[in-house]
C-alpha cells in the first residue's frame, strides 16, 4: 500500500467546503492534516464537517506556521486570487506541490511568474480546471476523436447575473478562462490567433463575451460567455469527421455518428459512477492528477505551465475589447 500523503489547506470558503475537502476527505491515500482560514466561523465548520484536526488562522500570516508545523506534501490554497498571489508565491519558492483554483492570477504577470516559478523550481502544480477532467465529456471526446481530429468545438457557458460585477476579477477572469480551457483541451492543441466581439449588456463592466479561438492545427473553437441570459448553462459541442457530441457536464451527453438522429445518451453520473458532485463534476479526477504528478514526478494536465497558455487567450480577447473601444 503506497503511503499516506499529507496535506494542508488553505481557505475554508464555500467553493473549498463544496467540492476540495469532500474531494479530499473522500480519498482513502490522502490526509488532510490541517487547514488556515483568517474566518473563524468557516474555520470551526470545516474542521468540524470534515474532521480535521489542527486548525491555524488568527493572522493573515497564519499559513506559514501552519507550513512550518506540518511540512505537508502539498497544499491546496482555494480562494480568492487578488489576496492568495503571495501565498502561492511563497509556498512555490519552498517547493511546495500547490493546487489551487481558477484563474492562475488575475494578470499576465502574475501567470507567467507563477509558471516560471513552478518550472525553475520544478514543483508539482495544478489549477482546478476540472470540466478537463469530467467523466462525461472524457467519455464523449474519446468516442469523436475515434474518428478522427476535432475540427471545430463550441463551447456556451451562461449565467443570469445582470449586476455589475465590481471585484477585483472580471468575467474574463472569474469564468470565461473555464471555456477556452476547455476549448483547448477538446482540440488538443494551441490557440494560433484570437477573434473577439464583447459587449456590455446594461453594465458598466463586460458581461458578454464571443471569440473564435484558431488552432495551429486548423481546428476552430468557438465561445459564447454572457451573464446577461435567462439562466445558467455550461455546454459544449464537439466535432470529428461523421460525428459530433453535445455535453452538459453536470447532466450527460448525447453523441451523434453517421446521420444518426437518437444518437447514445450518457449520463454524467453513470460516467462517472458515482452520485459525489465532486465526482461526476470532474474534481476529484482533477486532483487525483495532482496526486500522481507529485508520487511519479511528471505533471499533471493543468499544471500552471499548460495553464498560463488559458490565461494568454484570455488577456489576448481582453487586449482587443480595449482596442475596439477606442476605436
Amino acid at each position: 500500500m503506497q503511503k499516506k500523503l499529507r496535506v494542508a489547506m488553505i481557505g475554508a470558503g464555500q467553493r473549498a467546503r463544496q467540492v476540495i475537502y469532500p474531494a479530499l476527505s473522500g480519498m482513502r491515500d490522502v490526509d488532510i492534516e490541517a487547514m488556515c482560514d483568517i474566518d473563524p466561523e468557516r474555520r470551526a465548520v470545516a474542521a468540524r464537517d470534515f474532521a480535521i484536526p489542527k486548525t491555524y488562522g488568527d493572522s493573515v500570516l497564519d499559513y506559514r506556521r501552519m507550513i512550518q508545523d506540518i511540512c505537508p506534501d502539498a497544499v491546496f490554497s482555494i480562494g480568492q486570487p487578488h489576496i492568495l498571489y503571495d501565498t502561492w508565491m511563497w509556498l512555490l519558492e519552498r517547493r511546495i506541490p500547490l493546487y489551487i483554483e481558477k484563474p492562475m492570477g488575475i494578470t499576465m504577470h502574475q501567470a507567467r511568474s507563477l509558471a516560471y516559478l513552478a518550472q525553475e523550481n520544478d514543483v508539482p502544480t495544478q489549477v482546478s480546471f476540472q470540466r478537463r477532467y469530467a467523466p462525461v465529456a472524457a467519455q464523449a471526446l474519446a468516442m469523436c476523436r475515434e474518428r478522427g481530429p476535432i475540427t471545430h468545438a463550441l463551447c456556451r457557458f451562461y449565467k443570469c447575473e445582470t449586476q455589475p460585477f465590481l471585484g477585483a476579477r472580471d468575467h474574463m477572469m472569474d469564468d470565461t478562462v473555464h471555456s477556452i480551457d476547455t476549448l483547448r483541451w477538446i482540440v488538443g492543441d494551441e490557440i494560433d490567433r484570437t477573434e473577439s466581439v464583447t459587449r456590455r449588456v446594461g453594465t458598466p463592466d463586460i458581461n458578454f463575451i464571443s471569440a473564435v479561438l484558431h488552432f495551429k492545427g486548423g481546428a476552430v473553437g468557438h465561445l459564447i460567455n454572457s451573464w446577461s441570459s435567462g439562466k445558467r448553462m455550461f455546454s459544449v459541442e464537439m466535432h470529428a469527421p461523421g460525428i459530433f457530441a453535445e455535453v452538459e457536464h453536470e447532466i450527460g451527453a448525447r453523441v451523434y455518428r453517421d446521420n444518426d438522429l437518437t444518437g447514445i445518451a450518457l449520463d454524467a453520473k453513470e460516467a462517472a459512477q458515482s452520485e459525489s458532485f465532486a465526482v461526476y463534476t470532474g474534481v476529484s479526477a482533477a486532483i487525483e492528477d495532482f496526486f500522481r504528478s507529485i508520487r511519479s514526478g511528471g505533471r499533471a494536465m493543468s499544471h500552471f505551465g499548460d495553464a498560463v497558455h488559458t490565461m494568454e487567450a484570455a488577456e489576448t480577447i481582453l487586449a482587443q475589447a480595449m482596442l475596439s473601444d477606442r476605436a
